[in-house]
Order: C-alpha cells, then structure tokens, then sequence
C-alpha cells in the first residue's frame, strides 16, 4: 500500500480524532516494582490492569478534588460559623451605604 499524501493523511488524522473523542490515552511508565504491584491489585479485584489503573485514578483523583472544595471545620469554628448563620450582626453604616448604591447602579435582568 502506498504511503498517504499530506492531504489524506490530515484527513485520516482528523477522522480518527473525531471517532476517538469519547476515549483517550494516557501514558506513564511505572517501575517494574510499581507494575507488579499494580498486577496484584488489579488480580485481586478481578480486573484488567488498565481497567484497575483507570479505576484508581479517577477515584483519587475525586478525592483530591474533593478535598480541595470541601472545608473542614474543627469544632470552635463550627459553633461560629453557625452562631453567625443563626444570628447575624447588623449591617454597619458603610455596608447599608453600599447596599444602597448597588441598588442604584446595578439593574438586574428579568
């Protein structure tokens, strides 16, 4: 078969980016250490060791972005946080002031 011209070649190249927008590759190189125990985990869990490996990381991926978006809070500053939801403090002079002239300048979309 004779090799593509650049224009068939481009096309080839942009049909297979289009067909294989649903899944993609990733690439790393794991030490042969890393890859055994990547092996006996996947064999533990009964699965392929691209399925394992994807598996892991989406998961600790959600967990690091979760982390990351959630505030944990010890117990001190629990009990305030909720004091000041339940009981607000009342708006001082510059704040009521500020209120005022967003309500003169900012129209609002329907």
């Amino acid at each position: 078969m004779p090799p593509l011209s650049k224009s068939e070649d481009g096309r080839v190249t942009e049909l297979a980016s289009r067909t294989n927008r649903t899944r993609d590759r990733a690439h790393f190189r794991p030490t042969a250490d890393q890859k055994e125990l990547f092996l006996r985990a996947a064999s533990i869990e009964g699965r392929t060791l691209s399925e394992f490996l994807s598996m892991a990381a989406e998961e600790r991926a959600n967990r690091i972005i979760s982390d990351h978006e959630r505030i944990v809070l010890n117990d001190r500053a629990r009990q305030t946080f909720f004091a000041a939801l339940s009981k607000p403090p009342k708006p001082n002079d510059r704040l009521v002031a500020l209120a005022e002239r967003y309500a003169r300048e900012v129209q609002s979309r329907p």
